[in-house]
């Protein structure tokens, strides 16, 4: 049995040593460009880290003057809220007046005529 294994004995040896060898610079390969890609990876991180905290004043002046703007606008719509209901309280009042002054002629008239017609 040996003899049928040692004609091949020295090329499987030489092939398990040829990629044991192969293994290990590969490993070194892939440890180092791992390393590489983790120091892009964190440039690239602290990349976008920056440019969020950058567009972050941007988006909260935007914000801010958004808001300001919709205060003002509803301040105005207020005013003019304001402005309908008092023209509405001024109506109410004279249609009031009215109203009272149609009413006591009415009372003046029936007392009249009561006073005429016992």
């Amino acid at each position: 049995m040996f003899e049928i294994i040692q004609p091949y004995a020295g090329e499987a040896i030489t092939g398990l040593l040829g990629g044991f060898v192969a293994w290990i610079f590969t490993r070194k390969k892939t440890n180092a460009e791992v390393d590489t890609t983790e120091i892009d990876n964190g440039d690239k991180v602290i990349k976008r880290y920056k440019d969020a905290l950058d567009d972050l004043e941007v988006r909260y002046e935007k914000k801010y003057l958004h808001l300001e703007q919709m205060s003002k606008n509803i301040e105005s719509l207020f005013e003019k809220k304001e402005q309908v209901l008092t023209q509405e309280i001024t109506y109410h009042k004279k249609q009031a007046a009215l109203y009272k002054k149609m009413y006591d002629d009415k009372v003046r008239e029936f007392n009249k005529y009561k006073k005429e017609h016992p």
